[in-house]
């Protein structure tokens, strides 16, 4: 009796070998959609590949956590911290733990707006020049 079924997906079509040179190449230079786009390979299953071999792809950015908990435990103190403040902190921060910042940032001694703009949105922040905040309003706040 001949076998009349058809395959209606192209799903796990993808040769483990190709997904294992894709993987190289997301460790040494591109994000993983800049690969799957160029090696014609789903984005999810490449993500996916990579996740159950537990290959690590180091991931760029600044770890912000540090500097987000520390605004939010001045603001809990009522002393806030000024825009231009938290932008030389972020700077500061990321000098002292070696994480790569553009060469704007050096220049100019304080993270850039545009990052300053994102930072506050990630973490609901509100940056504004501290008020003096009297003891007895603080104790009934």
């Amino acid at each position: 009796m001949p076998c009349t079924y058809k395959r209606k997906t192209d799903r796990a079509s993808t040769a483990l070998v190709e997904l294992e040179r894709a993987v190289k190449v997301v460790l040494q230079e591109k994000t993983i959609r800049q690969v799957a786009r160029e090696m014609k390979i789903c984005r999810m299953t490449l993500k996916r590949f990579r996740e159950k071999k537990k290959i690590e792809v180091t991931k760029t950015g600044y770890k912000s956590i540090k500097v987000y908990i520390y605004i939010k435990v001045l603001a809990a103190m009522f002393y806030g911290i000024s825009a231009m403040k938290c932008r030389e902190l972020a700077f500061e921060y990321a000098q002292r733990n070696g994480i790569d910042i553009p060469a704007s940032w050096i220049r100019e001694k304080k993270s850039g707006p545009d990052w300053f703009t994102a930072f506050k949105a990630r973490h609901h922040l509100s940056c504004h020049t501290p008020e003096a905040t009297s003891l007895g309003r603080a104790t009934c706040l």
